[in-house]
């Protein structure tokens, strides 16, 4: 009889995770999901390349022996270190090679050697899994950790060592697949029927997303719209739609959470005053402190709006460029923290100049002053070309900054349009990607914040909002056990 999924050994493997060594919002899913499963009574273990920044944090221990893979016609040696991320156990795959850098994918740039970093990595935590753990089932997330579901299912050595593990690829972003060179294929050292249409050949180069996602047991990803727009629009799935089709019931979205331990502004150590539904007065210390740090007077009572983002067109940055000039002859003002496409980074800190009243452009990711973004404004923007999931939102709604998005992935999940009549909706909404709906959407932001009672109505509703990881996690333990269930009839 197939063990219960709250009882099940549950390996986690991922590039990163905050708060040691962190890209982007994967980081915060594997800080949190693996908490949340242990917390519904899972036995769960993450896997983790070690990054300089992840050993400088966790300084993790040494445990047994100096392990090997196969990479290409290489050898490449390995060390696992353990160390514990609250309740859970973080094994570290040890090789200064590969992971002794001061990136996670890269710099400026991504590092030349990805291909080979991330099929050593993939290999090496198979291995550590069989020696060390056994798992009844291996969650991997992302391309970089693409390799592992793969190598499990094709490679005869450890397609037995794993034969009763089930395996589920979640993905994170359809944009990012890792597709390489078909001349780069034998450092897999997979047979070559492999390199096929029906498993890693992609245009005729390699795809791991592809073969992951094709080798898996089920794969899955961050939202349910996200799992219904990649499978149905050819510009959303980036040419992996029909593959994605072909999983049937074995492919399905699962909205992420919101770590409310380290966003909350009942308990942030990094906002000016801390606050709560029933007690919102801090918030305006929070924004008075904003202020402060970015250097940007308050101008006739305008609303604050916020962003922290990379600045790409994915993130809707195209649109912002059409739209500034129309929103800084609005009623409202713009603080903007991340970093991404220099061109983009280069127009907004020219833009700044044009618009010393109106808008602060901060190149770079600070996560204090994210914090205070969250606390201190009265807005939060998101007006994504595509979003697969989400988190900056959900986080806006907890600190009573209310959230305007594009409807698309998990912001069409989170964010639903406020009607002042009846009172429902926790947020403002536009549909078509056009700038036009952009700065409508806006524009009704600020007609209602100007009603301070029915904004206060609004924050109530951001306030109330509950994404915490514990409705996700039971969501996973579901799935795996019906991933128990189709690995043993396989």
């Amino acid at each position: 009889m197939a063990k219960a999924a709250g009882n099940k050994k549950i390996a986690i493997v991922a590039a990163e995770m905050t708060p040691y060594a962190k890209a982007g919002g994967l980081a915060d899913v594997i800080g949190a999901l693996p908490q949340a499963l242990a917390a519904e009574g899972a036995q769960v273990v993450v896997v983790l390349p070690g990054h300089k920044a992840a050993l400088q944090k966790l300084k993790p221990q040494p445990i047994g022996k100096e392990m090997s893979v196969e990479v290409g016609s290489d050898r490449e040696r390995f060390t696992v270190l353990q160390a514990m991320h609250g309740d859970v156990l973080v094994y570290l795959i040890d090789h200064p090679g590969y992971f002794g850098r001061p990136g996670i994918y890269g710099e400026t740039t991504d590092y030349p050697d990805n291909l080979r970093r991330f099929v050593f990595f993939g290999r090496a935590a198979a291995e550590t899994l069989a020696e060390l753990v056994q798992p009844d089932v291996v969650h991997s997330h992302d391309w970089h950790c693409a390799v592992l579901p793969i190598v499990i299912r094709a490679d005869p050595a450890l397609r037995r060592k794993f034969a009763h593990t089930a395996s589920l690829f979640t993905i994170h972003n359809m944009a990012f697949q890792g597709i390489f060179d078909g001349a780069e294929f034998p450092l897999l050292n997979l047979d070559w029927s492999f390199f096929s249409i029906d498993c890693l050949e992609f245009f005729g180069r390699i795809n791991l997303m592809k073969g992951a996602t094709m080798l898996a047991d089920a794969a899955s990803t961050v939202s349910p719209s996200y799992a219904h727009e990649v499978t149905n629009d050819p510009e959303l799935g980036f040419g992996l739609e029909g593959v994605l089709r072909s999983k049937g019931e074995r492919f399905v979205g699962i909205l992420n959470g919101a770590d409310y331990n380290e966003w909350n502004p009942a308990a942030d150590e990094f906002i000016a005053a801390r606050y709560n539904l029933s007690d919102r007065r801090g918030k305006n210390l929070c924004a008075q402190d904003l202020r402060e740090r970015i250097n940007l007077r308050a101008v006739g009572g305008r609303p604050l709006v916020g962003m922290v983002t990379r600045m790409t067109p994915q993130k809707g940055f195209d649109l912002l460029t059409e739209a500034l000039p129309q929103l800084m002859a609005s009623e409202l003002q713009l603080v903007i923290l991340g970093s991404g496409d220099a061109a983009v980074q280069e127009h907004f800190k020219e833009a700044e100049k044009r618009y010393p009243d109106g808008l602060r452009t901060i190149i770079g990711f600070d996560n204090a002053l994210a914090h205070k973004i969250q606390a201190g404004c009265d807005m939060f923007l998101m007006p994504s070309r595509f979003e697969p999931c989400g988190l900056t939102q959900m986080y806006a709604l907890k600190y009573g900054t209310v959230p305007v998005v594009r409807a698309t992935g998990g912001l069409a999940d989170t964010i639903s349009e406020f009607d002042p009549a009846s009172g429902r909706g926790n947020g403002f909404v536009f549909h078509q990607y056009r700038a036009e709906e952009l700065v409508g959407a806006l524009r009704r932001a600020v007609a209602i914040y100007r009603q301070r009672a029915i904004w206060s109505r609004l924050m109530d509703n951001g306030f109330a909002a509950d994404f915490s990881w514990t409705a996700a996690a039971r969501h996973y333990l579901e799935l795996f056990d019906r991933l128990a269930g189709w690995r043993a009839r396989a």
